[in-house]
């Protein structure tokens, strides 16, 4: 399991209705390979994935700053980011993820650099 995604989906809980889809957690532009996601954390340029179990809307990429990307939309479901941990990346409409390495800091901190800045940032969905 993803640490600390119960605490996300919790906090963001408009973003991951009841009835939408349990296991998708976020959609990104890109490569949906874990193994790219791991280099680009490596390399301090972590992945950016649109946080929630509903697709993003073309609005919702425009304001991300990808309206014209060709990448694929990519799903990403739970068990894709087993060894990751989402961190807080940004609030634009949708809240945002940046997918990074689960290690010790990372969770050590992760109440306070991602649920809190979530908790802070976010009053109401947006749109």
């Amino acid at each position: 399991m993803v640490h600390g995604l119960d605490k996300l989906r919790a906090v963001l809980a408009d973003y991951y209705p009841a009835d939408g889809p349990a296991d998708v957690v976020g959609y990104l532009k890109g490569s949906g390979d874990p193994n790219i996601w791991r280099v680009m954390a490596m390399q301090n340029q972590p992945q950016m994935i649109v946080l929630g179990s509903n697709p993003p809307t073309q609005e919702d990429w425009v304001a991300a700053g990808k309206p014209l990307a060709h990448d694929p939309i990519q799903t990403i479901y739970a068990k894709d980011l087993e060894g990751f941990i989402l961190i807080y990346g940004g609030f634009v409409r949708r809240p945002w993820g940046r997918i990074e390495l689960a290690d010790a800091d990372a969770i050590k901190y992760y109440q306070s650099s991602t649920i809190d800045r979530f908790r802070r940032n976010y009053l109401k969905p947006r749109g």
